[in-house]
């Protein structure tokens, strides 16, 4: 019996250490996607529809800036696994205005994303930015548009 709960202790071991040799190895790069609040709030959006725009938002950041490394990266990884271990943070502004003025300082600061346009209402609904390691112009552009983790 000690040799059975041996033969399973090195057994299990051994599976452990396959599973950390296994591991993926995150690029620590994180895609933020900002919302508007008042869609919800002020224009009675359902959540389905918010949710669209996310969605629209990251799928279009992703085309128009597939060329960009840490886009490559943040797909590839640094393990050819990037893909299982993507990172996204969803986060909120008030409203248009601080989404347009969020917009605006990313261009200002060169920084890659994409403002999604709801069509034909010509309606800017969220926006997406290239995957990133949340450097300190990113920071100061959410935090002086109002971004905050959407709850």
């Amino acid at each position: 019996m000690l040799r059975a709960l041996r033969r399973m202790s090195t057994q299990a071991k051994t599976e452990a250490a396959a599973a950390v040799s296994e591991a993926r190895k995150p690029t620590g790069l994180v895609m933020q996607i900002v919302v508007r609040r008042d869609l919800m709030t002020t224009h009675n959006w359902p959540i389905g529809p918010l949710m669209a725009q996310a969605a629209h938002a990251a799928s279009a950041v992703q085309h128009l800036h597939a060329e960009h490394p840490d886009m490559k990266r943040y797909l590839a990884g640094d393990d050819g696994r990037g893909w299982m271990d993507m990172r996204k943070a969803l986060l909120e502004v008030p409203d248009e205005e601080a989404l347009q003025r969020l917009h605006t300082a990313l261009e200002k600061a060169g920084i890659p994303h994409h403002l999604w346009v709801e069509e034909p209402e010509h309606f800017p609904t969220a926006l997406a930015l290239v995957p990133n390691k949340r450097g300190k112009a990113v920071k100061r552009a959410l935090d002086e548009a109002g971004a905050s983790l959407w709850k």
